[in-house]
């Protein structure tokens, strides 16, 4: 009797086991919202985007409340995990395969690309990629599978001020290693594309030349100004804020990794002036109001709520770059229109 009883016993337990699982396993489709969450960070926890879950759950606005139940979209089903997935090798030399959690910006990192290259390479007209999405990476079939465990060997200079560019090598990437913007580097070379080739010789100093200035604030440039607003070089600070095209978006995010709208304003920046970490309401605030804004000015935006909650750094002909969040780095258009409805002005930075 007391065996059977046992018998009994362990049954209940495993049934409830299973029965616990099972109901685990179907309310995984489902998420109750706690203290400190927002539509961003389930986004980026269950791998969606903010207009999916908006569009789930018939939600108008990006507002949601302590305890309030969202369905997660059906591809996105999955517990998060925590563990970083490590990138499969390229279906072939040439090809990727996208994983969850990539984005354009860490697929060309990876493969020492720039964005631009990426999605020049795959005919791609915006940031978005879809998991299993196969990119051509390079233009050879021969390119190394990438690896993130052991950091790739400083490039040095030659006693010229020159540098021989090495396979997997990009604009980018030699101008960050020789801490100046892409601009420079193609100017002091004469360069009218972002195209280089495997050991072209690149001069990295103004110095290595003789035709050109060495004062850094007077560089020409046929597409951008060549003057300083205040005390920043805004050619420069065009090149560099374009750099970042494809980086993601991250609350309070100051570097590469990631930007949020002011935060990314900042690092852009710092490269050429030490300066202060301003919210977006603090920019508001020193800038200086223009009524015609000119490349390199801030303009700023009304997002969520009453006052400036959202900038960006004005490029010229109705265009600015910033960091959406939901789209990361990216160059928009004032005329667009949710920007247009949501414009409040343009002010000039210079401290």
């Amino acid at each position: 009797m007391k065996k059977r009883q046992l018998a009994l016993s362990l049954g209940a337990i495993v049934g409830g086991t299973f029965l616990y699982q099972a109901s685990a396993e179907a309310s995984a489709s489902t998420v109750q919202v706690k203290a400190g969450d927002t539509l961003w960070s389930l986004s980026t926890k269950y791998h969606t985007t903010v207009d999916a879950l908006k569009s789930v759950n018939k939600l108008s606005s990006n507002t949601i409340h302590i305890g309030q139940t969202l369905s997660i979209p059906s591809a996105s089903t999955s517990q998060p995990s925590n563990k970083e997935e490590k990138p499969s090798a390229p279906a072939t030399g040439s090809t990727y395969k996208v994983q969850s959690g990539d984005t354009l910006w860490k697929v060309a990192t990876r493969f020492n690309m720039s964005v631009e290259e990426l999605k020049r390479l795959n005919a791609l007209s915006s940031n978005i990629i879809y998991i299993n999405q196969t990119l051509k990476v390079n233009g050879s079939n021969s390119a190394p599978t990438p690896t993130t465990s052991k950091p790739a060997e400083t490039p040095s200079k030659d006693a010229n001020g020159t540098y021989k560019v090495q396979r997997g090598d990009s604009l980018s990437k030699i101008a960050s290693t020789f801490h100046i913007s892409v601009s420079e580097l193609k100017q002091i070379n004469g360069l009218t594309s972002n195209t280089i080739y495997v050991n072209q010789q690149l001069k990295i100093s103004k110095s290595s030349q003789t035709t050109t200035p060495t004062t850094t604030t007077t560089t020409t440039s046929t597409s951008t100004p060549s003057t300083s607003n205040g005390k920043l070089n805004v050619s420069q600070m065009i090149s560099d804020a374009k750099r970042y095209i494809g980086v993601p978006y991250k609350w309070g995010g100051t570097t590469p990794s990631g930007f949020d709208c002011s935060g990314f304003i900042y690092y852009v920046t710092k490269q050429q002036i030490s300066t202060t970490r301003y919210t977006t309401a603090g920019y508001w605030s020193v800038s200086t109001p223009v009524s015609n804004p000119q490349p390199g000015d801030l303009v700023f935006f009304n997002t969520y709520s009453s006052g400036p909650t959202h900038m960006g750094i004005y490029l010229g002909n109705r265009q600015f770059i910033h960091a959406g969040s939901s789209t990361g780095v990216t160059i928009a258009s004032l005329d667009n229109s949710y920007w247009s409805k949501r414009y409040l002005g343009a002010k000039r930075f210079s401290k």
